[in-house]
């Protein structure tokens, strides 16, 4: 049976820089794993620039086809103790459709809810294209004053970094998610949309499961903190170093019938309540490969839609939850972001690939 899906989330344009090097010193507390805002300096040559005065240097391909200049980031992101004073080779890139709305759109059959520019914008040109290359059915809200959000994608491919430098445009205009908000459907999913704006829609009428995966942004949000909205919440999931940020996390973790947190080779933990009332923690290793990764890159998402698929499609609904099917679903979400990290290009594995997987016992 179709299981309608609504999916409320950005969707943008991906630049990727490979580098062939860890993005940290091997002191530095590594691999680096998180989201911040940028504002770009044209100029020469590329620079990243974080508020505490730390800098790293990129080498680029010669055929990089810009942005050239010193991107300021929002925050820092080096770990306390570390910092970005490093210089990396960029070895490649390419263009891909981003943004977590358009994951979870792709890897759970949803239709997408998110912001474009201007139908004459190039950048939101673009991204409607690749939507549809990738039959992600799109329903545009539209701002003609705001060019389309693109990120800067860092990525050292086997050492595990990715640092998405984002740069907003549409997705920072939005006030409301009419009228699609509250429309009827099986699973709301809203993935990296400011929390005033994730709020509106995970309280919404209408959704049978509601799931939030938060950004960084999201989680160190003051004027609109998760913990005011999370009883609309009914699976959360982010990964460690997220979780970790989040002031209030236990008042969260309360109010949620499924919290995920994911720790790259160090597998995940979910948290749930079983029928007897017990609060339970229960650690899943990630799933065994024979190679290193190609790319990190949309990992979080393919564990997070493929845990949620696999709790629906068990039965699950909202509430306690019996311990024997979260763990079948956590091992089937460890093993759909262990394959996908070998694809260098925007997609997920499918659930056939998914059960392969499971039969053999590793991604060989």
């Amino acid at each position: 049976m179709t299981r309608r899906t609504l999916v409320f989330g950005p969707a943008y344009l991906d630049r990727i820089l490979r580098v062939n090097q860890p993005l940290l010193a091997s002191d530095g507390g590594g691999p680096l794993d998180q989201s911040v805002d940028g504002r770009l300096r044209f100029g020469p040559g590329l620079t990243l620039v974080d508020p505490d005065g730390g800098l790293m240097e990129l080498e680029l391909p010669a055929d990089w086809p810009g942005p050239t200049g010193r991107v300021e980031l929002w925050r820092t992101v080096a770990p306390p103790g570390s910092s970005l004073r490093r210089t990396v080779r960029g070895i490649s890139w390419s263009d891909e459709l981003g943004g977590m709305g358009a994951g979870f759109a792709a890897a759970l059959g949803g239709d997408l809810v998110s912001a474009l520019g201007a139908e004459a914008d190039r950048t939101s040109q673009v991204v409607a294209t690749q939507l549809l290359r990738h039959g992600i059915p799109h329903h545009p809200i539209r701002f003609p004053e705001h060019p389309a959000d693109w990120t800067l994608l860092i990525t050292s491919g086997k050492f595990g970094d990715k640092l998405p430098i984002g740069f907003r445009g549409c997705h920072a205009a939005l006030t409301s998610l009419a009228p699609w908000v509250d429309q009827s459907c099986a699973l709301r999913v809203v993935a990296g949309l400011p929390n005033r704006i994730a709020a509106q829609a995970l309280r919404a009428p209408g959704a049978g499961v509601r799931v939030f995966a938060p950004a960084m942004r999201n989680i160190i949000d003051r004027d609109c903190p998760i913990s005011r909205f999370a009883e609309a919440v009914d699976v959360l999931s982010c990964n460690r170093h997220e979780w970790e940020q989040l002031a209030d996390r236990e008042e969260v973790a309360w109010k949620l019938s499924v919290l995920a947190i994911t720790e790259g080779a160090d597998g995940c933990v979910i948290r749930f309540t079983n029928p007897v009332g017990e609060a339970i923690s229960l650690r899943v290793p990630a799933f065994p490969r024979s190679r290193p990764p190609r790319d990190t890159n949309r990992a979080g998402e393919a564990f997070a839609s493929t845990l949620v698929a696999s709790l629906l499609d068990g039965g699950w609904e909202p509430g306690v939850t019996e311990e024997s099917l979260i763990r079948a679903a956590a091992e089937r979400a460890s093993a759909a972001a262990a394959l996908v990290l070998d694809r260098l290009e925007f997609g997920f594995p499918t659930p056939r690939e998914i059960d392969a997987a499971l039969v053999v016992g590793r991604v060989p």
